[in-house]
């Protein structure tokens, strides 16, 4: 009888080994795992050793420090529940600000702070319709979208562009670390604690249990109003931090910058597994492997002197197969 309990307990516990290397296998993060890969040897087919040169590596990445940041932030409200479509205005208004105060001589600390709490501010507005009055994510933030877009033409004025080169500000964002974007690096790190935070801390169980299932969120005592409210200001401070970057890299700011990038960034973490349909599902890791994967077929389309429209083609395949991938998983339910 013993030896028969043993020989059940040891098939139960290869059974549960089984499952959770199936899961790990074949969840969001490992699919977006293999299709890197997979992108990164088309890159040394098509391009040769050239694709992972240093050179061409802190050009990419130099490129890809924004969205990593602004989607590290943003994935916040898509895990609550919220899709926040003013994103790219925001950060089109947060350089224009910047920029602006920058041109006034505003020191670099003081014009960054007035610049993230405006950013802040308006986050808030989004959160008080959303939140307060329950207004629907879309229409509030679409609604936030053209209205910062206004603000933004408003600030850069008649001329359309604001110089605004700081020296100090430009080596700092600027400056390399072996050859790499420091600030690229950055972003990685930074990817990996909101991952940390996401997946190991109360904050992060809390919101994927708010965007998961509001109703069972309420009754286990978790506060959905906080919660959403939090995230949809963290959503607007990462697009801030965003459009200072931004500033810091061209030294201006236009009536245009940020124009699109909601969708840019949306596409590449909805590719790396998060869910705009549905709150709760998603990984920051996953979401930045979708960002990587989306900058380096569009370095490829660089370097081989590709039609640019393929690069659309190929990020609209993945998202397609990126939802298909996600209903054959059950995708109704949040980890």
């Amino acid at each position: 009888m013993t030896n028969t309990a043993a020989n059940l307990d040891n098939s139960k516990n290869f059974i549960n080994t089984d499952r959770s290397w199936k899961e790990m296998l074949s969840g969001p993060v490992a699919s977006i795992t293999l299709v890197f890969f997979i992108v990164i040897a088309l890159g040394l087919i098509l391009v040769g050793p050239r694709f992972l040169s240093f050179s061409n590596v802190s050009i990419t990445g130099n490129y890809l420090i924004i969205p990593l940041i602004v989607g590290a932030f943003a994935g916040f409200a898509l895990l609550s529940g919220v899709v926040d479509l003013s994103i790219g205005s925001m950060l089109g208004f947060s350089a224009a600000l910047m920029a602006l105060l920058l041109n006034q001589d505003w020191g670099i600390i003081s014009a960054g702070l007035v610049t993230l709490v405006c950013c802040m501010f308006f986050g808030g507005i989004n959160a008080i319709c959303i939140v307060g009055f329950g207004a629907g994510p879309i229409p509030t933030t679409l609604g936030m979208l053209t209205a910062l877009r206004g603000i933004t033409w408003l600030i850069c004025g008649p001329s359309y562009t604001i110089v605004a080169f700081n020296l100090k500000l430009f080596t700092i964002v600027n400056h390399r670390f072996l050859g790499i974007p420091t600030f690229f690096l950055v972003g990685l790190l930074l990817t990996l604690i909101i991952t940390l935070i996401v997946s190991k801390s109360r904050l992060g169980r809390h919101i994927k249990a708010v965007g998961g299932d509001e109703q069972a969120a309420e009754r286990a005592g978790i506060s959905v109003k906080g919660v959403r409210f939090l995230s949809l200001i963290l959503s607007a401070l990462g697009a801030g931090i965003g459009g200072i970057i931004m500033v810091a890299q061209i030294t201006s700011a236009d009536r245009m910058m940020g124009f699109g990038l909601e969708f840019e960034v949306y596409a590449a973490l909805m590719i790396g597994g998060y869910s705009i349909l549905r709150g709760g599902v998603g990984n920051p890791a996953g979401g930045a492997l979708g960002i990587l994967v989306v900058g380096a077929l569009g370095n490829i389309i660089d370097l081989t002197a590709s039609n640019s429209y393929f690069a659309n083609i190929i990020v609209g395949m993945l998202l397609l197969s990126a939802v298909y991938l996600d209903r054959l998983r059950g995708g109704d339910s949040y980890d």
